[in-house]
């Protein structure tokens, strides 16, 4: 499912580097308080008892219904169906699934995708089915809760968070629902980055920073948003960012 900042073509190499420095019986289990479309956490089911976090009422329900069954996706979907759904009270699931999976870009309920399909033989309904289809298959076992990172009290606990990056051209905020938005506090983040890291094992994606967190992964990651001409990333250099993985220094001692 497209999924604006996702991590669908990285997600497997990011927990490959989690699960070389953490042994599953020095942790009391994986949190994921930024978990999006689940692209790192299918990979750390496996081995992990996980929890997987959103601020998004209509994604955490989504992934809930997924998980037990009780979600079908549309066969079809016209844009006359993806402006009606956008107005449907939340917490929803086909909201969630329609406004990620057939938003341009991934951006939740940016512009209907087939505007920007420039004659493409594309299905973004039929993609998205089937990328929650095979995640239905790794969430055995997942808690999904819809909370606030800042609401956690963690302990001893492997945790990957992939916050908006505070370094783009157009910062993401962090929205709640379709018509508010909350902007996220940089500073207050690494903050809790630097408490929770006193008794927790926790990774960071991002592409910077403080001085005290150190990069211990890097890789060039292609921008989603950047396969159609009518992106707003109009450059080469701008379709791909160095997708970097930090851990506070206080971990590497």
């Amino acid at each position: 499912m497209k999924y604006l900042g996702g991590k669908y073509f990285i997600g497997k190499e990011l927990s490959d580097v989690m699960k070389s420095l953490v042994k599953k019986e020095d942790v009391n289990g994986y949190l994921e308080p930024f978990c999006g479309a689940l692209s790192v956490l299918t990979h750390m089911n496996e081995e992990f008892n996980c929890i997987a976090s959103d601020y998004h009422p209509d994604l955490i329900e989504m992934w809930k219904k997924v998980q037990n069954n009780t979600f079908i996706p549309p066969k079809k979907i016209t844009e006359k169906d993806y402006i009606r759904i956008k107005k449907l009270p939340s917490p929803n699931a086909l909201k969630a699934f329609i406004g990620f999976g057939c938003s341009f870009g991934g951006r939740f309920f940016g512009a209907y995708a087939d505007k920007y399909a420039n004659g493409k033989n594309e299905d973004y309904l039929k993609e998205a089915t089937n990328s929650i289809n095979r995640k239905k298959l790794k969430i055995n076992g997942v808690k999904f809760k819809c909370k606030n990172y800042k609401e956690y009290n963690p302990n001893k606990m492997l945790i990957y968070c992939d916050p908006p990056y505070e370094n783009t051209k157009f910062p993401i905020k962090y929205r709640r629902d379709t018509k508010y938005y909350d902007k996220f506090d940089n500073n207050e983040f690494w903050n809790i980055m630097r408490e929770w890291s006193k008794n927790n094992i926790v990774f960071i994606s991002e592409v910077s920073a403080p001085e005290d967190f150190t990069e211990i992964w890097n890789k060039n990651s292609h921008r989603s948003v950047a396969q159609s001409s009518k992106t707003r990333y109009k450059s080469k250099s701008d379709t791909f960012k160095t997708e970097k993985l930090f851990i506070h220094n206080s971990l590497l001692k």
